[in-house]
């Protein structure tokens, strides 16, 4: 897997072995990014349940300030750490090995993300689990975008969060949100 497009692009991205992670393929990551365009640079970015990193990669190589990588198998940040340093932009994020679901209400009171990345395992709940933590966060206002299966449905109707988009790739959605929370 390669960085799709920006200062890293043709980069190599390492991803676990096996069919335990499910790595965004690169023709959904570039469209992903041509989404957002420029408001992702200069901004801060959260990449939860991140996998190999390539989505938070690809913000930095796309021009994000700072990228926060949240994964809780220990073979996966390895390869994220591992991706950073050999993309050389190591300086640009930080990695926490954590349960996303203990960790969110902490990074949302300690920092200000403009964009989350939400890419959970598929079928056990766990978008509607990390949008409830984002919901009940009561000060985060950017974007959300989180990817899941067609087959797999979650509570869109929230307060003061609103459906921007979704966009369709086969056996992958990204459903772009808007957070206005006070």
């Amino acid at each position: 897997m390669k960085v799709t497009s920006g200062i890293l692009k043709g980069k190599k991205i390492k991803t676990k072995r096996g069919l335990s992670t499910r790595p965004l393929l690169s023709r959904i990551r570039k469209s992903l990014f041509d989404v957002l365009g420029e408001a992702v640079k200069g901004k801060k970015f959260l990449d939860l349940y991140a996998g190999s990193g390539a989505v938070g990669i690809e913000a930095i190589s796309r021009g994000a300030g700072e990228v926060i990588f949240v994964e809780i198998d220990p073979e996966c940040v390895r390869i994220i750490k591992d991706n950073l340093i050999h993309c050389g932009v190591y300086s640009k994020a930080k990695v926490y090995q954590q349960d996303v679901l203990h960790i969110l209400p902490l990074l949302l009171k300690e920092d200000d993300f403009d964009f989350i990345f939400v890419g959970p395992p598929y079928f056990k709940g766990l978008q509607d689990k990390t949008l409830d933590i984002i919901q009940r966060s009561n000060n985060f206002k950017g974007e959300v975008i989180v990817q899941h299966s067609p087959k797999e449905k979650f509570n869109l109707k929230r307060e003061e969060i609103y459906l921007i988009e979704q966009r369709k790739y086969g056996d992958v959605i990204l459903t772009f949100l808007k957070v206005n929370l006070s």
